[in-house]
C-alpha cells in the first residue's frame, strides 16, 4: 500500500472538527467564571478592538446571522460586558462598547487563549509551529476558494 491510499482512511475536516469540540470544552471551562459562553467569545474581542461598532458589522465580520449576535449581545450586555449606545448620525443604530467588567477580564482571556495554543503545540519545535501555520492557512484559503465557487455555481442555477 503506497502513502497515499493510507491517507485516504483519514479525515481532516474530522481531526479539525475534534479540535474544534475539545477547544469549545476547554473555552467553556475556563470562562464559565466569567458568564461567558465560547460562543460570546469571537464576539466580545471584536467589540474590544473595535469599539463603537454595529450589530451589522460585527454580523459581517464573524459571518454569523444577525439573529445569532442579537442573542450574543443580549448576554454581554446582560452580564455587563458591553454597553449599548444610540449612535450619533443614525439614532436607529447602535454602538456597542466595551466596560471596565470587560477591560479586567482581557488579559485573563489572552492567557487562556495562549496556554491553549501552547497546549496544542507542545512539544513541536519553532520550524514545525511555522509550518502548522502555514498548512492551516492554505487549508483555510481552499476552504474559502471551495465555498466561493459553490457560491458562484448556485447563483448561475
Amino acid at each position: 500500500m503506497n502513502k497515499l491510499e493510507g491517507l485516504n482512511n483519514k479525515s481532516a475536516g474530522r481531526i479539525i472538527n475534534q479540535l474544534s469540540r475539545m477547544a469549545h470544552m476547554y473555552f467553556n471551562s475556563e470562562f464559565k467564571k466569567y458568564s461567558i459562553g465560547h460562543a460570546q467569545i469571537p464576539t466580545l474581542i471584536f467589540i474590544a478592538k473595535n469599539e463603537g461598532v454595529s450589530l451589522l458589522e460585527i454580523s459581517k465580520h464573524l459571518k454569523l446571522d444577525k439573529s445569532s449576535v442579537t442573542s450574543q449581545i443580549t448576554i454581554l450586555e446582560k452580564n455587563g460586558y458591553i454597553v449599548r449606545c444610540k449612535s450619533k448620525e443614525d439614532a436607529r443604530v447602535h454602538q456597542l462598547n466595551i466596560t471596565a467588567k470587560t477591560r479586567e477580564i482581557l488579559m485573563p482571556m489572552k492567557i487562556v487563549f495562549s496556554s491553549w495554543t501552547e497546549t496544542l503545540f507542545d512539544g513541536f519545535t519553532i520550524e514545525e509551529r511555522e509550518q502548522v501555520f502555514k498548512y492551516l492557512e492554505r487549508m483555510r484559503e481552499n476552504a474559502k476558494n471551495k465555498l466561493q465557487v459553490n457560491k458562484n455555481s448556485c447563483n448561475e442555477d
